[in-house]
Protein backbone atom coordinates (compact mmCIF):
# COMPACT_ATOMS: atom_id res chain seq x y z
CA UNK A 1 0.00 0.00 0.00
CA UNK A 2 1.31 3.31 -0.91
CA UNK A 3 0.57 6.13 1.22
CA UNK A 4 0.08 9.99 0.05
CA UNK A 5 2.03 12.56 2.31
CA UNK A 6 2.04 15.36 0.13
CA UNK A 7 -2.46 15.46 0.15
CA UNK A 8 -2.14 16.27 4.22
CA UNK A 9 0.49 18.24 4.24
CA UNK A 10 -1.11 20.16 1.49
CA UNK A 11 -4.82 20.36 3.44
CA UNK A 12 -3.22 21.54 6.51
CA UNK A 13 -1.35 24.55 3.91
CA UNK A 14 -5.02 25.71 2.63
CA UNK A 15 -6.41 25.34 6.01
CA UNK A 16 -3.39 27.63 7.46
CA UNK A 17 -3.55 30.30 4.40
CA UNK A 18 -7.71 30.28 5.21
CA UNK A 19 -7.33 30.82 8.64
CA UNK A 20 -4.86 33.84 8.09
CA UNK A 21 -7.25 34.93 5.55
CA UNK A 22 -10.27 34.97 8.48
CA UNK A 23 -8.09 36.66 11.17
CA UNK A 24 -7.02 39.51 8.86
CA UNK A 25 -10.81 40.04 7.43
CA UNK A 26 -11.70 39.82 11.43
CA UNK A 27 -9.44 42.79 12.28
CA UNK A 28 -10.24 44.53 9.09
CA UNK A 29 -6.62 44.88 8.15
CA UNK A 30 -5.76 44.79 4.54
CA UNK A 31 -2.08 45.36 4.53
CA UNK A 32 0.48 43.93 2.51
CA UNK A 33 2.72 42.64 5.31
CA UNK A 34 -0.42 40.20 6.16
CA UNK A 35 -0.99 38.92 2.70
CA UNK A 36 2.81 38.73 2.01
CA UNK A 37 2.99 36.35 5.14
CA UNK A 38 0.29 34.41 3.81
CA UNK A 39 1.78 33.81 0.40
CA UNK A 40 5.12 32.81 1.89
CA UNK A 41 3.57 30.56 4.02
CA UNK A 42 1.40 28.85 1.78
CA UNK A 43 4.93 28.70 -0.69
CA UNK A 44 6.86 26.99 2.29
CA UNK A 45 4.20 24.52 3.24
CA UNK A 46 3.67 23.89 -0.26
CA UNK A 47 7.38 23.08 -0.36
CA UNK A 48 7.95 21.08 2.07
CA UNK A 49 4.65 18.74 0.94
CA UNK A 50 6.38 18.12 -2.02
CA UNK A 51 9.90 17.52 -0.53
CA UNK A 52 9.09 15.05 1.82
CA UNK A 53 7.17 13.25 -0.94
CA UNK A 54 9.79 13.19 -3.51
CA UNK A 55 11.62 9.96 -3.43
CA UNK A 56 15.10 10.31 -2.35
CA UNK A 57 17.65 11.01 -5.66
CA UNK A 58 19.90 8.68 -7.37
CA UNK A 59 22.99 11.31 -6.35
CA UNK A 60 23.22 9.61 -3.10
CA UNK A 61 25.25 6.63 -4.76
CA UNK A 62 28.02 4.68 -3.19
CA UNK A 63 31.20 6.33 -2.78
CA UNK A 64 33.64 5.58 -5.76
CA UNK A 65 36.47 3.65 -5.49
CA UNK A 66 39.03 6.20 -5.66
CA UNK A 67 37.55 8.35 -2.95
CA UNK A 68 37.49 4.93 -0.89
CA UNK A 69 41.33 4.52 -1.41
CA UNK A 70 41.53 8.47 -0.22
CA UNK A 71 40.11 7.92 2.78
CA UNK A 72 41.60 4.70 4.17
CA UNK A 73 45.09 6.57 2.94
CA UNK A 74 44.11 9.19 5.24
CA UNK A 75 42.74 7.11 8.32
CA UNK A 76 45.74 4.24 7.88
CA UNK A 77 47.07 3.62 11.72
CA UNK A 78 50.49 3.61 11.46
CA UNK A 79 50.58 0.01 12.26
CA UNK A 80 49.30 -0.34 8.75
CA UNK A 81 51.98 2.02 7.19
CA UNK A 82 54.70 0.22 9.00
CA UNK A 83 53.26 -2.85 7.51
CA UNK A 84 53.03 -1.39 4.31
CA UNK A 85 56.58 -0.04 4.00
CA UNK A 86 57.72 -3.14 5.02
CA UNK A 87 56.57 -5.40 1.74
CA UNK A 88 58.39 -2.95 -0.42
CA UNK A 89 61.47 -4.73 -1.67
CA UNK A 90 64.69 -3.57 -0.09
CA UNK A 91 68.17 -3.43 -1.74
CA UNK A 92 70.57 -6.80 -1.33
CA UNK A 93 73.29 -5.94 1.45
CA UNK A 94 76.62 -5.79 -0.91
CA UNK A 95 78.56 -8.61 -0.16
CA UNK A 96 81.13 -8.45 3.02
CA UNK A 97 84.42 -6.69 2.48
CA UNK A 98 87.50 -9.57 1.55
CA UNK A 99 89.90 -10.34 4.68
CA UNK A 100 92.84 -8.15 4.16
CA UNK A 101 95.79 -10.69 3.47
CA UNK A 102 98.34 -11.81 6.25
CA UNK A 103 101.50 -9.89 5.81
CA UNK A 104 104.73 -11.62 7.72
CA UNK A 105 107.87 -10.43 7.94
CA UNK A 106 110.64 -12.98 6.69
CA UNK A 107 114.50 -13.54 7.77
CA UNK A 108 116.60 -13.16 4.32
CA UNK A 109 118.37 -15.55 2.85
CA UNK A 110 121.91 -15.27 1.12
CA UNK A 111 120.20 -16.02 -2.38
CA UNK A 112 117.36 -13.63 -1.96
CA UNK A 113 119.60 -11.19 -1.25
CA UNK A 114 121.80 -12.36 -4.18
CA UNK A 115 118.71 -12.16 -6.51
CA UNK A 116 117.40 -8.73 -5.62
CA UNK A 117 121.18 -6.86 -6.18
CA UNK A 118 121.38 -8.61 -9.40
CA UNK A 119 117.86 -7.12 -10.15
CA UNK A 120 118.98 -3.55 -9.07
CA UNK A 121 122.03 -4.06 -10.76
CA UNK A 122 120.26 -4.78 -14.45
CA UNK A 123 117.73 -1.89 -14.19
CA UNK A 124 120.74 1.24 -13.15
CA UNK A 125 123.32 -0.79 -15.25
CA UNK A 126 125.75 -0.71 -12.28
CA UNK A 127 127.64 -3.17 -10.88
CA UNK A 128 130.03 -3.90 -7.96
CA UNK A 129 127.49 -3.17 -4.90
CA UNK A 130 126.08 -5.07 -1.91
CA UNK A 131 123.06 -4.56 0.64
CA UNK A 132 124.48 -2.19 3.37
CA UNK A 133 124.57 -3.97 7.06
CA UNK A 134 121.38 -3.58 8.98
CA UNK A 135 119.53 -1.95 5.43
CA UNK A 136 117.56 -4.97 4.15
CA UNK A 137 113.54 -5.81 4.67
CA UNK A 138 112.06 -8.71 3.63
CA UNK A 139 108.45 -10.27 3.71
CA UNK A 140 105.41 -11.52 1.87
CA UNK A 141 102.14 -10.28 1.83
CA UNK A 142 100.12 -13.45 0.77
CA UNK A 143 102.09 -15.02 -2.40
CA UNK A 144 103.82 -11.71 -3.02
CA UNK A 145 107.28 -10.91 -1.50
CA UNK A 146 108.33 -7.86 -1.27
CA UNK A 147 112.09 -6.37 -0.12
CA UNK A 148 113.03 -2.43 0.57
CA UNK A 149 117.16 -1.95 0.34
CA UNK A 150 119.89 0.57 0.64
CA UNK A 151 123.20 -0.20 -0.97
CA UNK A 152 127.09 0.54 -0.75
CA UNK A 153 129.51 -0.13 -3.08
CA UNK A 154 130.97 -3.65 -2.77
CA UNK A 155 134.50 -4.87 -3.85
CA UNK A 156 135.80 -3.74 -6.97
CA UNK A 157 133.71 -0.95 -7.23
CA UNK A 158 134.80 1.69 -9.86
CA UNK A 159 134.12 5.25 -10.01
CA UNK A 160 131.21 4.91 -12.64
CA UNK A 161 129.68 2.51 -9.64
CA UNK A 162 129.88 4.57 -6.56
CA UNK A 163 128.63 8.03 -9.00
CA UNK A 164 125.47 5.52 -9.52
CA UNK A 165 125.22 5.02 -5.17
CA UNK A 166 125.05 8.85 -4.70
CA UNK A 167 122.11 10.73 -4.69
CA UNK A 168 118.96 8.69 -5.44
CA UNK A 169 121.01 5.56 -5.25
CA UNK A 170 122.01 6.05 -1.73
CA UNK A 171 118.35 5.88 -0.40
CA UNK A 172 115.65 2.55 0.02
CA UNK A 173 115.17 0.79 -3.46
CA UNK A 174 111.90 -1.38 -3.58
CA UNK A 175 111.29 -4.82 -4.96
CA UNK A 176 108.40 -7.54 -5.78
CA UNK A 177 108.29 -10.54 -6.42
CA UNK A 178 105.60 -12.96 -8.08
CA UNK A 179 105.41 -16.01 -9.64
CA UNK A 180 105.06 -14.60 -12.87
CA UNK A 181 107.17 -11.62 -13.05
CA UNK A 182 110.23 -12.99 -10.69
CA UNK A 183 112.18 -9.92 -9.06
CA UNK A 184 111.05 -6.80 -10.32
CA UNK A 185 112.82 -3.67 -9.74
CA UNK A 186 109.37 -1.18 -8.26
CA UNK A 187 110.55 2.25 -7.37
CA UNK A 188 112.90 3.93 -4.99
CA UNK A 189 112.66 6.37 -1.98
CA UNK A 190 112.55 10.35 -2.89
CA UNK A 191 116.21 12.06 -1.66
CA UNK A 192 116.43 13.45 0.60
CA UNK A 193 114.86 10.09 1.90
CA UNK A 194 111.71 9.67 3.62
CA UNK A 195 113.12 6.64 5.07
CA UNK A 196 109.32 5.34 4.28
CA UNK A 197 108.82 1.42 3.36
CA UNK A 198 104.94 2.03 2.75
CA UNK A 199 106.12 4.10 -0.13
CA UNK A 200 105.94 0.62 -2.38
CA UNK A 201 105.86 -2.32 0.50
CA UNK A 202 102.01 -2.60 2.16
CA UNK A 203 101.16 -0.46 5.46
CA UNK A 204 101.41 -3.52 7.20
CA UNK A 205 104.42 -4.87 6.15
CA UNK A 206 106.50 -1.86 6.90
CA UNK A 207 105.18 -1.45 10.03
CA UNK A 208 106.57 -4.60 10.97
CA UNK A 209 109.47 -3.75 9.50
CA UNK A 210 109.58 -0.70 11.44
CA UNK A 211 110.07 1.30 8.06
CA UNK A 212 107.29 3.33 7.94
Amino acid sequence: MTFDYARPAATTALAFVACLGLAACNDGSDSAASASAAATAARSASGSATSSASPTRADSQAVTASDTATAVAGTQDPTAKAMAGASRPTATPSAAAAVPVACKNLAVHADVKSAVTQTWEHAKRVGHIQPKPGNFYYGSCGTTLYAAVRFEAGAGATGDDRVQLQDEGSVLQFFQFTSSTRWSYVGSDTYPATNDCSRFAPVTLAHQWNCS
